[in-house]
């Protein structure tokens, strides 16, 4: 590394440690690659998006930071991951195959050789010839005897083989499962939030969109520390995906705020929706088993917005932030546009 370099990577060190300690996010290499990135200038978007989340919640948490790195500096490590995961998917799907007919076929095989065995150790008994066919007949009985013990032996092998393969399956749908879904909350993740209004908007499918954001939610995480703040962030997750169920899907946006995609929902219907999980949200209590501190009202705003026909995506999710903004500044715990 040459001088200018070196003073150059010093400079954004000494730069993106200080911000990470001011909003208490961990110096591991993982966050250090979002704030060095932040301070070194060289991705606008990136730097623009941290600037809008510092000035609308006065920090950067962790969650937050977790909500950045995940859209603007995973796509590409992404991308190569989710190729390799696909044709290991592929791999396995041909292996099951493929043993599922060896399994089946060694199994038909051994139940021959094992009935040829019984029938030539019943005609060795039975017949009578001389002291050399008899000879004949018992080393085709032991050949027989020994390549039935192989081929069971064979058998075993291959399905412990395919018990391997089968827990291979397993761990991939598990790892789609974390690739796709947020760890803490069990919500759909902004990456998928991402992929499915893409398709959405791609396939011409009607949608609406409902945003939701826990109201006075950096209060608890001050009162009650955040654990609570996760417990209350988990259950909101949970009463949300019951409410909205087979209607659309339920995603972890950023930070305390939720979104929603309801594929041919109108306006109206979604507004509806969003009422109906607003109100089951304010009859939420959360209760510290250590402390036994108990948070009686849990509310939350929503915004709604139905997709017009050729809208650009970033103008819904603007019209529909918007629309949440209004709940909030109008006394929150509401839905807004109002729809009568």
């Amino acid at each position: 590394m040459g001088d200018y370099a070196f003073f150059e990577a010093t400079r954004i060190f000494k730069r993106a440690v200080p911000l990470m300690v001011k909003y208490k996010v961990p110096t591991t290499p993982h966050y250090f690659s979002l704030w060095y990135t932040y301070c070194a200038q060289t991705y606008p978007q990136l730097n623009q998006a941290v600037d809008d989340t510092v000035e609308r919640y006065g920090t950067c948490s962790v969650a937050q930071c977790d909500s950045l790195i995940e859209t603007f500096l995973l796509d590409d490590a992404k991308k190569e991951m989710d190729s390799f995961r696909q044709k290991l998917e592929s791999l396995a799907a041909d292996l099951g195959d493929s043993m599922e007919h060896t399994v089946s076929d060694t199994k038909e095989f051994r139940d021959i050789l094992s009935s040829s065995v019984t029938k030539l150790e019943t005609a060795n008994s039975n017949a009578s010839i001389g002291s050399e066919g008899k000879q004949v007949l018992q080393e085709l009985i032991t050949g027989s005897q020994q390549l039935l013990n192989t081929t069971s032996q064979y058998q075993l092998q291959v399905s412990n083989q395919r018990s391997e393969i089968d827990l291979l399956t397993r761990q991939l749908e598990e790892y789609k499962k974390q690739a796709s879904h947020d760890a803490l909350t069990g919500c759909l993740n902004r990456r998928e939030f991402d992929k499915q209004i893409n398709d959405c908007i791609e396939q011409h499918t009607p949608f609406s969109l409902l945003l939701a954001d826990i109201d006075h939610f950096k209060s608890f995480n001050d009162e009650y520390g955040h654990q609570m703040g996760d417990k209350v962030l988990k259950i909101v997750a949970q009463k949300l995906m019951q409410v909205i169920g087979t209607a659309g899907s339920v995603f972890r946006y950023g930070g305390e705020e939720f979104a929603v995609i309801a594929p041919g929902s109108s306006q109206k219907s979604a507004y509806l929706l969003a009422e109906k999980a607003r109100v089951s949200l304010e009859r939420l209590s959360v209760t510290d088993k250590r402390t036994g501190q108990k948070i009686n009202s849990i509310t939350a705003s929503f915004g709604v917005g139905e997709r017009c026909a050729g809208e650009d995506k970033n103008v819904l999710i603007t019209r529909t932030d918007d629309a949440l903004y209004n709940a909030k500044t109008q006394g929150r715990n509401r839905v807004m546009p109002l729809c009568r």
